[in-house]
């Protein structure tokens, strides 16, 4: 094996830029922005190759033999490890390490700097003197030092072959990664130069574009139409509008953050895909003009002539400028953008070519060779993505990378030239049937190639079971079947007493019951253990075994199978994007196993999930993923085993509670209906924050979406408007809200959403709640701006999720009733009909509109189910009924 200790030293270095903080209890690597000693050195040498588990200082001095490093004694040189304290006694705050830069100085991650941090050998070491060990690649050539190694400035020299895999899923066939690798000389890929406006060139020339010139950028775009075969008359008309919108800049977006690219029209949404191809790259301005030439459903004549006749450009170029500007903008009143272009570009000396198109696009793509050479990148170096089999090795597949721009790593590394061209985000189709890891490698001009190893396997997808499995609704009998990890079952057929569960939506049912002593050598813990009671099983795991010898009886502690998607957690940096509830909790790495069916609604299949998950447990992740809706849960039964339901559920059930009726549709009340009112943490107006966490992160509004519902022309979520809050203080509360029709971009303006369902139910009172939803505020992405898609995106999220809040902080009556045996269809999130008129009196204290509802309908949610067998294993269930549905801290 060997290791790259200058990648070790340049990621040491990229994780002091990334300002990484100190801390033993978080990822301990710097993925979660925090690190500590060890676990940076661990992440670093592993990025150079040596693949070896996140341990601590103690096992550096079994690790790092392992991997070919020996013991030495001064002077000590660049890329040796030292290690403090005594082997097996040096774990946690009695030990300490980091790498050396130079003979004198080491490059370490401490809890004085709080974070990584360069400093004299000598001087640290002086502090307490601990025992030292110091270790050095052996068996093969030294590493040699930069020139400017010992620098405290990160720069292109020091940090080369750099990088970290920030995002990354593999779901169905798609492979996804987001992060950077930065190599010095790198190129700029496919990005049109440097993004900043500063690429060289000759003004005006075809072979080159400056972006400081605007014929030069009328020059481009030129080049492009004519490539596309556009008419000579009909591009100046492009130009002359693209110019008055956007100055010729296919990067450019206004600042009210509507408009995008080239020709700026209204909201991004009616922009398809451009606001994904934004940077001033031919292949990016290309798409613009392309999506515009195929758009036809924006333009609408109203006299300046139809569609075909203006890309026919049979009329001249003023004329066709101002039936684009009248049919494609549509403004009020015509407007003269010819006569501007014509007075900023020289139109006489735009060169549209007279050679074939194929040789207008080799023009265009020298002109970004041309900028790529002017701003020091390589335009012959490339980036790769490798693919390997974990199994043996073997190089499945190569990927070229378009390298984007990250500007949050230049701001980080400012010094360090041509860092910003070093992003990637992208997805590709793979598939493979065993374990795989990738490498990012980037192949210089020279033919040298630089490795960056990246700690992270991914495993072939094992899906849900097929089939749903064998129904308990069948077995009218009694029995406990304990199966261990072999498959071998014991059987017990005797319990003394009762037993019992309960189950609710969001929640891990749990189940209890004694037996005699001598079967409780039948029982182990996490054994697989289900409780199959006429026509009804709980599926459990062994949670607890209590021994009482007196009594000579063991009382057994069960969870629902469900608890064990505890056990295992999703990797760290883990994004789902765009993909809907079936599609990631039927499989891995969400699915706990293929043991489970997980059953989706329709409703769950529209829903689409959009969230960074971070070693979460598979249960946890569900949870949040529930959460951030407005209408989904989770469930499981009394049916199948390892049987999971995801949706909105609220399937009428063709059952009645009352105390009277004898069919077969009667269940029956046997006991008092007893009703509580819980009012004490009702709130019907919530604004929704999200403060900044990191530079990268922007405050959560609830702006884009008001938009949303502005342009629709109603609420998205029926009920459930969102409005700007008017602080105008007002007794009467009359003018509590505001309806602002057009908003601008930058203001200060607080948007909050009513829930007018609880309003009514609270006759009128509004109470206000502010809840912070941090973890889906929008982040950027690639360091550019965050786009207005993103923000739109994450503004829904959080409205959703704000919604559910709302939905779960109404008033409710809680209604509890007994009945016998529960029908096995029955489950919770079921409505079925409650005849509460001949049970209970519920309007006492109760406004006319809360009464209104109750009398549109007789249908109840179940919300809960507590199922006991007594004795002589009669069955009797209490019911929680609800009009509505409603989380709390325990069913979440």
């Amino acid at each position: 094996m060997t290791v790259n200790m200058q990648t070790a030293i340049s990621n040491m270095r990229a994780l002091m830029g990334k300002g990484v903080t100190y801390s033993q209890g978080g990822s301990r690597s710097g993925a979660d922005g925090t690190a500590d000693c060890s676990g940076a050195v661990y992440a670093s040498l592993n990025a150079g190759g040596a693949n070896l588990p996140l341990g601590n200082t103690d096992s550096m001095f079994r690790d790092l033999p392992s991997i070919g490093f020996s013991k030495v004694n001064p002077p000590y040189a660049y890329g040796d490890i030292f290690v403090w304290g005594i082997e097996g006694q040096s774990g946690g705050n009695a030990g300490h390490t980091g790498i050396f830069i130079d003979q004198d100085n080491v490059i370490h991650c401490n809890f004085s700097a709080n974070g990584v941090s360069i400093d004299n050998y000598a001087a640290i070491h002086s502090y307490s003197n601990p025992p030292q060990t110091v270790f050095r690649l052996a068996g093969a050539a030294q590493p040699t030092p930069t020139e400017d190694a010992a620098t405290e400035e990160n720069t292109k020299e020091n940090m080369d072959n750099s990088g970290e895999l920030e995002e990354y899923s593999y779901i169905g066939n798609k492979l996804c990664l987001k992060g950077w690798h930065f190599a010095s000389d790198p190129t700029a890929a496919a990005t049109g130069g440097s993004g900043d406006g500063s690429s060289g060139g000759n003004a005006g020339a075809i072979g080159s574009v400056d972006w400081n010139s605007m014929q030069s950028r009328a020059q481009f775009f030129v080049s492009i139409c004519t490539q596309l075969g556009i008419p000579k008359n009909t591009t100046l008309a492009l130009a002359a509008n693209a110019l008055a919108e956007s100055a010729l800049d296919p990067s450019a977006a206004e600042g009210n953050g509507m408009g995008k690219g080239y020709f700026q029209w209204s909201y991004s949404y009616n922009w398809g895909d451009v606001p994904n191809h934004m940077t001033r790259s031919y292949e990016d301005a290309k798409f613009q003009i392309e999506y515009a030439k195929s758009n036809t459903a924006q333009w609408i004549s109203v006299g300046y002539g139809s569609w075909d006749q203006f890309w026919s450009g049979a009329a001249s170029p003023s004329d066709l400028t101002t039936a684009w500007l009248m049919s494609w903008e549509r403004p009020a009143r015509p407007i003269d953008r010819w006569t501007p272009f014509t007075q900023t570009i020289d139109v006489n000396a735009l060169d549209f070519g007279t050679s074939s198109n194929r040789n207008a696009e080799s023009r265009v793509l020298e002109a970004e060779t041309t900028q790529r050479a002017a701003t020091h990148f390589d335009g012959n170096a490339k980036e790769m993505l490798e693919i390997f089999d974990a199994t043996d090795d073997k190089l499945l597949k190569t990927v070229e990378i378009e390298l984007k721009s990250r500007k949050d790593i230049a701001s980080q590394n400012p010094n360090v030239e041509g860092v910003e061209w070093s992003g990637f985000d992208f997805c590709i189709d793979f598939e493979s049937k065993n374990p795989f890891y990738i490498q990012l490698i980037r192949v210089r001009a020279d033919g040298e190639k630089k490795v960056l190893h990246v700690q992270v396997i991914f495993f072939p997808h094992s899906s849900s079971r097929s089939d749903i499995g064998h129904n308990y609704c069948n077995d009218d009998d009694f029995i406990i079947v304990c199966t261990d990890k072999k498959g071998k079952s014991e059987y017990v057929r005797d319990i003394i007493g009762g037993i019992s569960w309960t189950i609710e939506p969001n929640g891990v049912p749990a189940c209890s019951f004694t037996v005699p002593i001598n079967d409780a050598e039948k029982f182990d813990g996490h054994m697989d253990c289900r409780v199959i009671i006429f026509k009804k099983m709980f599926d459990g795991i062994v949670k607890s075994i209590t021994l009482d010898k007196d009594a000579e009886t063991a009382n057994v502690e069960l969870d629902h199978k469900i608890a064990e998607w505890e056990y295992r957690q999703i990797p760290n940096n883990y994004t789902v994007k765009n993909r809907t509830f079936p599609d990631v909790f039927c499989q891995s790495p969400f699915l706990h196993s293929t043991e489970w069916f997980v059953d989706a609604d329709s409703a769950a299949h529209k829903e689409k999930i959009n969230y960074a998950f971070s070693r979460q447990s598979h249960l946890e992740a569900l949870n949040k993923a529930v959460e951030l809706t407005d209408n989904l849960w989770w469930r499981v039964g009394t049916k199948h085993d390892r049987y999971l339901e995801i949706g909105a559920f609220g399937e009428k059930k063709n059952y009645i509670i009352s105390k009277y009726g004898q069919t077969e549709r009667h269940l029956k009340i046997i006991d008092q209906v007893t009703v509580s009112k819980e009012f004490d943490q009702v709130f019907n107006v919530v604004t929704v924050y999200g403060e900044k966490s990191d530079s990268s992160q922007a405050s959560l509004t609830l702006r884009e979406a008001y938009l949303d519902q502005q342009q629709q022309g109603h609420d998205i979520v029926k009920g459930f408007p969102i409005v700007i809050l008017n602080s105008t203080a007002n007794k009467e509360q009359k003018n509590y809200y505001t309806n602002i029709t057009k908003i601008a971009s930058s203001n200060s303006l607080e948007f909050a959403i009513l829930d007018e369902f609880s309003i009514n139910l609270e006759q009128g009172k509004l109470i206000e709640k502010t809840v912070s939803m941090n973890d889906v505020a929008p982040f950027e992405e690639n360091g550019d701006t965050i786009s207005d898609e993103e923000r739109s995106k994450q503004s829904m999220i959080a409205y959703k999720a704000a919604v559910g809040q709302l939905k779960s902080a109404r008033r409710r009556d809680v209604i509890r009733v007994r009945i016998g045996e529960l029908p096995c269809d029955l489950n919770v999130l079921d409505r079925v009909y409650f005849d509460y008129h001949n049970s209970i009196e519920l309007f006492d204290h109760c406004s006319r509109y809360c009464k209104k509802i109750y009398e549109a309908s007789d249908d109840f949610y179940i919300t809960q189910i507590e199922t006991s067998f007594d004795n002589n294993l009669v069955e009797t269930n209490v019911l929680t009924l609800s009009k509505e549905l409603y989380r709390d801290d325990s069913n979440y």
